[in-house]
């Protein structure tokens, strides 16, 4: 079996680097967007992530602006690999972060789910919603996809040998600090406002809030200087304030471990989404999470006993993370999302479940 990961390459995407070497152990796996834009090579299954990574010239378009010719190109690809293989697609997102009420993306990742032959979901709300969202698609198979649910992998590839006291001295925390962590990007002034005033609201005792890539709102002044001596001065007020701790830069993955290690409670500070790794990574850490009633992320969280809050009402999320530190202080809920994720999430058994998904698939092409 011959499998070609059409996708740009993304060797800070931990969830695509682990999943490849290990579904390798089943078949070959070529990672190539050349071959899949020049229709080049003998395949078995072609599988896509991001449809808005499918090419560079796609991942330009997000930046630009995404043509009727470029939609036209993609689509003409897609049919020409659906005559020679089968396209299975994990669907992480349900448009580009940037581009949720965007025609012409929306249109972009019809067309890629119009040809797929298999579509992999990380719960069971994504596929209530792909059913919703593409009722009246015309599916090129005369049928809509096969659906499975295969969970989103651990991240026991990540380093983790700090200790809860190293990764807190590293970071300058204290030992007895209650400690609330935002982990990865913050997309919009609407998240950095829900992760502010859940922080302001939330009704506990020596609490700290750990970012490690915070947002910054530069003021609306016309003097340059003034502006970045303004954020200047915000960055000194923060690392004075003893109750916030910000990093203002991407992460290094062997760093990961530092913050995860020093928090009570995870929190995810997104509204409408479909999915978020970071459900994954913060149970591989141990960690108690706290995040929005949405779809996947709305789903694992409450089947695990996790704290959600209501998005269509941010003000819950202070309630949610109260609740996050009771369950973190008492141990349990930590303890089983850790067991959950190495029992049930480990790649290889991920892996084992796509590999059937692909022989599946072929045989019924036979």
């Amino acid at each position: 079996m011959r499998i070609l990961v059409a996708n740009i390459p993304l060797p800070g995407n931990r969830f695509l680097v682990d999943l490849n070497d290990a579904v390798s152990r089943y078949a070959e796996v070529v990672q190539s967007s050349d071959s899949f834009w020049k229709m080049e090579g003998d395949f078995d299954v072609v599988h896509l992530h991001f449809p808005h990574y499918l090419t560079y010239e796609v991942e330009r378009a997000s930046q630009t602006t995404l043509t009727p010719e470029l939609i036209d190109a993609v689509e003409a690809r897609l049919r020409f690999w659906a005559g020679r293989a089968r396209i299975v697609i994990t669907r992480h997102v349900l448009l580009p972060h940037d581009a949720q009420h965007n025609s012409p993306w929306e249109e972009l990742y019809e067309k890629v789910y119009s040809c797929c032959d298999g579509v992999v979901h990380f719960a069971n709300a994504s596929i209530a919603e792909f059913r919703e969202r593409y009722r009246i698609t015309s599916f090129i198979r005369g049928h809509e996809p096969r659906h499975v649910v295969i969970p989103h992998q651990n991240y026991c590839s990540l380093p983790n040998s700090v200790s809860r006291p190293e990764a807190r001295a590293r970071l300058g925390l204290p030992m007895d600090a209650q400690v609330m962590l935002v982990f990865g990007a913050i997309r919009s002034d609407e998240e950095r406002d829900l992760i502010m005033n859940s922080f302001k609201n939330l009704e506990l005792n020596r609490k700290v809030l750990l970012v490690s890539n915070w947002r910054e709102r530069l003021r609306n002044v016309s003097w340059i200087r003034l502006k970045y001596w303004l954020r200047d001065l915000s960055r000194l007020y923060y690392r004075l304030h003893p109750s916030y701790a910000f990093n203002y830069s991407f992460v290094e993955e062997e760093d990961t471990q530092i913050f995860l290690n020093a928090a009570d409670v995870l929190f995810i500070p997104r509204l409408r989404v479909l999915n978020s790794g970071n459900v994954t990574l913060g149970m591989t850490f141990g960690r108690v999470v706290v995040g929005p009633d949405s779809w996947d992320i709305g789903e694992l969280l409450r089947a695990t006993g996790n704290p959600v809050f209501d998005p269509a009402a941010p003000e819950t999320a202070a309630g949610a993370l109260k609740r996050g530190f009771e369950l973190a202080g008492a141990g349990e809920t930590g303890r089983a999302n850790r067991d959950l994720a190495l029992s049930r999430w480990s790649v290889g058994q991920c892996a084992s479940d796509y590999a059937a998904l692909f022989d599946e698939l072929i045989s019924q092409r036979e």
